[in-house]
């Protein structure tokens, strides 16, 4: 089917290129036993149940009527109800950035080499958080943080050793796939992506084009990162503020981004709400429905004003940070 929507003649090679790791085809392998209308199917419950999960994890402190609220919170977020609608590959990365949080906190060193694992799943938006939780950790230099190291380390090898059982030369064919697949018109045109980057490409040159957009991109994200460690460094002190900002730095300077890919702003959106106070709650609400009027206001030409959500949350974090470091130099 994709060949033929491709226009490859009868008798050409032709291979999609595949822009995930092999540990991702391998894992979801037994989907393609059954017939498609039931891996279909299986793929949806999955996908609801990394979702619903997700939710489960990041509202561990909340009391029961709120945590249950926040199942239907998470079903009907605009982005999600794509994602599940479209059957995206982004909800083990949404499930990975909430197991972090609570593996963090509750110092369970197999749940963090799990969750590491699973954000390796969509690199380009699980790596910044992942490499960011290593670094928390090999900083922190105490018994869980060396333990935690070692086995997202051990995890890394397992994975990259796995690779090799579906492609016996994986990491030369999938560097060659991730090129392959930058040239594949609608990424390289990038005419429905929804990032910042991308954004600003077009407000300047009148196209979308993933070309320039991706050194634009990787120098926004150093310098998002650079500016929170010099001038917030107190948001990476704990674990669900380090995953917050790790998710909101990526939402904002990663180029190649779709709507689908927002799903994981309901990171950042619960772990906010979970120490909000009344004055927080208009941004946060705002924040949650600002995809749905823009795709509402503008359909499809509402992708590139996404970033405004990110932008808020991020916004709130740091204001939220500042006043925390004000009050306790005061104390």
């Amino acid at each position: 089917m994709i060949a033929r929507l491709a226009g490859v003649t009868a008798g050409q090679v032709f291979v999609l290129p595949f822009p995930y790791p092999p540990w991702y085809a391998l894992a979801t392998l037994f989907l393609a036993w059954p017939p498609v209308e039931i891996a279909a199917r299986l793929w949806f419950g999955l996908n609801l149940s990394m979702l619903l999960a997700s939710a489960w994890l990041l509202t561990d402190n909340w009391k029961p009527t709120p945590r249950l609220a926040s199942f239907l919170i998470a079903i009907i977020f605009i982005p999600v109800i794509g994602s599940l609608y479209v059957g995206q590959f982004v909800f083990p990365v949404l499930l990975g950035a909430s197991l972090m949080t609570f593996a963090l906190r509750r110092e369970n060193v197999p749940l963090t080499a799990l969750a590491a694992a699973l954000l390796t799943f969509k690199p380009h938006l699980g790596g910044p958080l992942a490499g960011a939780a290593l670094i928390w950790l090999f900083l922190r230099r105490d018994d869980f943080s060396r333990r935690a190291v070692r086995a997202i380390l051990l995890t890394a090898v397992f994975l990259f050793a796995l690779g090799f059982l579906a492609d016996p030369a994986w990491p030369v064919n999938y560097l060659h796939s991730l090129l392959d697949f930058r040239e594949v018109p609608g990424v390289s045109s990038c005419g429905l992506c929804a990032s910042l980057p991308v954004g600003l490409v077009a407000l300047f040159s009148g196209q979308t084009d993933i070309g320039p957009a991706l050194p634009l991109g990787a120098a926004l994200f150093v310098i998002l990162f650079a500016a929170l460690i010099f001038l917030r460094r107190e948001i990476f002190r704990e674990p669900a503020s380090l995953v917050a900002a790790s998710m909101l730095a990526t939402l904002l300077a990663d180029p190649y981004l779709l709507n689908y890919d927002f799903s994981l702003l309901l990171v950042p959106l619960f772990i906010l709400a979970s120490s909000a106070r009344r004055a927080d709650w208009p941004w946060i609400s705002l924040a949650y429905l600002l995809p749905s009027l823009l795709l509402g206001l503008f359909g499809r030409g509402g992708s590139l004003y996404l970033p405004l959500a990110v932008l808020l949350l991020l916004s709130l974090q740091v204001t939220r940070a500042n006043s925390i470091d004000v009050s306790s130099r005061e104390t």
